[in-house]
């Protein structure tokens, strides 16, 4: 029996390496060594003391100015919200509130730190239960999976339910990867980022930068891990209860697809 994926429009996809660049390594960049590139003549242009902190505070503006930038950029080229683009210009924008608050302290910042990933966590297995569950931005993506072409083939064997079960555990996976984050950014923060940002915003930075850094394999790898466990899970299933095998249902192009007897 052959099924054929009606032909839509897709949207362009997204560039991992703008993605990346944007969201990660510029902003590192700029936290790290912007103070020392343009901070004397920011110095001048803006005619600061050495000891204040309005560089600094240019220097995280600057920063979180481009993942915020690459999210609305990235929303007009493709004209779709990108909720991975929209959740790192939240962070940037938290990130860069914190550190411009008046009284704002590195224990706020650790909170702040902790607590995206784990409401995150806490909405991943709340919505479960609702007709748009988190699970399916994730894992069961239509932008990754055939999803109508992997229903009708459930439905047909009469596996759905038995499938919506396998959905649940892969919620749950993914729902601990976000709680592992929150754990680790809320440790990391408390570790790397020591310096009070009213005291010296030009450190303050610095350290949020060598966090972000260290982001990456402390917290990254780990969540990238359980995650693609999740998703072998969830490939695994759709290959025994549907029957369809990974090429069968990647949105890689719109040819006819064979379901398996």
């Amino acid at each position: 029996m052959k099924q054929v994926l009606p032909n839509h429009n897709k949207p362009k996809k997204e560039s991992m390496w703008l993605n990346l660049g944007f969201n990660l390594v510029i902003p590192i960049v700029f936290l790290r060594k912007g103070g020392d590139w343009f901070g004397p003549s920011l110095e001048n242009l803006l005619q600061s003391p050495k000891d204040g902190t309005l560089v600094g505070s240019v220097m995280l503006l600057l920063a979180i100015s481009f993942p915020i930038g690459y999210g609305i950029w990235d929303f007009c080229r493709r004209k779709k919200w990108n909720f991975l683009s929209i959740l790192g210009a939240l962070s940037a924008f938290l990130t860069g509130g914190i550190g411009l608050l008046p009284g704002a302290t590195v224990s706020m910042f650790a909170i702040k730190e902790a607590a995206l990933p784990g409401i995150l966590g806490l909405l991943t297995v709340i919505t479960l239960k609702t007709k748009k569950p988190l699970v399916k931005l994730f894992l069961y993506n239509p932008d990754v999976i055939q999803v109508d072409l992997v229903d009708q083939a459930l439905a047909e064997r009469g596996n759905t339910n038995e499938f919506n079960q396998l959905l649940k555990k892969c919620t749950w996976l993914i729902a601990l990867t976000f709680i592992l984050s929150a754990c680790l950014n809320y440790f990391l923060a408390i570790a790397i980022v020591v310096t009070e940002p009213s005291i010296d915003k030009l450190a303050f930075n610095d350290e949020v930068g060598k966090m972000m850094g260290w982001s990456f394999p402390i917290i990254s790898l780990p969540c990238m891990v359980v995650s693609a466990y999740a998703f072998w899970l969830l490939i695994k299933g759709i290959r025994s209860l549907a029957g369809l095998s990974l090429e069968d249902v990647l949105t890689q192009g719109q040819v006819p697809k064979k379901v398996t007897e």
